[in-house]
């Protein structure tokens, strides 16, 4: 029959798992221990002011939001011009689904705009020396107009991926709008749903990549 001590534990056997001294607290100096002259504590470890421990998340600091102008930026009149001439107007291969239904829209915007626009010009030069007509309106009509071949022109930039259209046919919204209490036409209904379209996300990525891609 065995007893308790035939198999001595770790304890026992003489072996040491640990090494002396683990786990316990550091030995206080003796009495009287003096430091040695000369000797400097080694410095305290300080992490740098930019280290950010791994798959943290620096959170962007709020209120420090600022507008920056798209880069490609037109610097000349041949920028601002339709790269295959105006050909290649009803030509929508390679764009998405959502930024097609806007390149359509801003299309018959542009259209109607300016069909309607030459007729509201003549009626209003006709009817300029009588109480129906005005300068005012008349200058309107002129300025919508010309936002609507603007309008045309942006939108074919749209189709060629370029950022600075997208803002451009975002301003001719606001434009519009102002218009309205001139007397003046402007993109309407039509203009305000095609601008939601090219702001969607599917719009958006197709937009940013081609400016991420060589030679845009």
């Amino acid at each position: 029959m065995s007893t308790p001590n035939e198999h001595p534990g770790p304890e026992q056997s003489g072996s040491q798992p640990f090494p002396p001294g683990y786990g316990s607290t550091p030995t206080p100096p003796p009495p009287g221990y003096e430091v040695p002259p000369g000797y400097q504590a080694p410095p305290s470890y300080q992490a740098p002011p930019s280290y950010q421990q791994p798959g943290a998340q620096q959170p962007p600091p709020a209120g420090n939001f600022k507008f920056e102008l798209p880069k490609d930026m037109p610097t000349s009149l041949n920028d601002v011009m339709p790269a295959g001439g105006f050909s290649g107007m009803f030509k929508v291969n390679g764009l998405p689904q959502m930024l097609k239904v806007s390149y359509i829209l801003w299309l018959v915007t542009a259209g109607l705009g300016i069909i309607f626009g030459v007729l509201a010009f003549f009626s209003n030069l006709l009817l300029l020396g009588t109480r129906f007509g005005s300068v005012k309106g008349l200058v309107a009509t002129l300025i919508s107009l010309a936002l609507m071949v603007a309008v045309a022109l942006c939108a074919m930039k749209l189709k060629e991926g370029l950022q600075w259209a997208r803002l451009a046919l975002t301003a001719s919204v606001v434009v519009s709008f102002i218009l309205l209490f001139l007397g003046g036409g402007g993109v309407g209904l039509l203009g305000v749903v095609a601008a939601v379209f090219m702001w969607l996300p599917e719009s958006t990525a197709w937009l940013n990549s081609r400016s991420r891609s060589p030679g845009y």
